[in-house]
């Protein structure tokens, strides 16, 4: 009895936590010292933008539509269609979905790897979202992931880019269980350490980075409020 009471109320819980955060006011954001942008695979296809990965950073680059045909020199081949997008024409482009202010906590683990590469291992960013957090990437997903799609259109990876300042570190793909109403409700359990995982980082300092950075615009932050407040 006593235990179907306990299950009750904490699906109770569940629930109004769900229901308050798919109905919170969302406004939009501006980018922050620590930012994580959307990457609309649509959208970016239209502008020809993509996202390369290269020694585990990424950048954003433009696909060329008139392409020279001139053989690369050498070492070039990676760059011959492709020029960077300036990080400032980036952040003023993309939607900002999370900054600092959304996020808790993070912290870093290492895990070993489970298939044969030449690393034994690799790292794990957490992020734990607050509840305004929560809603915006769920809604982020929703609109992005969960959306209908022409018949025939291929599914695309739909990508976050996670920025410290205006350098890129990470861009994660949203897998499509954040889309689902599911999702939000599991966040507020207890049982759920932490709402964003992004790994594979093979590179620890680069994690490490991430995690100093969230760290630092949390200060930052902090300091900056406690100053406006005097």
């Amino acid at each position: 009895m006593v235990a179907g009471v306990l299950l009750l109320l904490y699906l109770g819980n569940i629930g109004v936590g769900y229901f308050q955060a798919s109905r919170m006011p969302l406004r939009p954001l501006a980018p922050s010292q620590f930012t994580v942008f959307g990457f609309p695979a649509r959208e970016m296809e239209e502008r020809r933008w993509k996202i390369l990965i290269t020694h585990e950073v990424p950048k954003v680059v433009e696909q060329l539509r008139e392409v020279g045909f001139e053989r690369p020199e050498l070492g070039a081949e990676d760059q011959q269609n492709f020029k960077r997008v300036p990080m400032d024409e980036v952040m003023r482009t993309l939607p900002v979905v999370l900054t600092e202010q959304h996020i808790e906590k993070v912290w870093v683990e290492e895990r070993a790897a489970e298939t044969l590469r030449a690393q034994g291992k690799f790292y794990v960013v957490h992020l734990r979202l607050t509840s305004e957090g929560r809603a915006r990437l769920w809604r982020y997903a929703r609109e992005q992931v969960a959306r209908l799609r022409a018949l025939g259109e291929k599914p695309r990876d739909e990508r976050l880019l996670l920025t410290v300042g205006e350098q890129p570190w990470a861009s994660p793909i949203i897998s499509s269980e954040v889309a689902s109403s599911w999702w939000l409700m599991s966040r507020f359990s207890m049982l759920q350490s932490s709402d964003v995982q992004i790994f594979p980082i093979y590179d620890e300092e680069i994690a490490h980075i991430i995690a100093q950075g969230f760290e630092e615009a949390k200060q930052k932050a902090l300091a900056k409020a406690s100053g406006g407040a005097r």
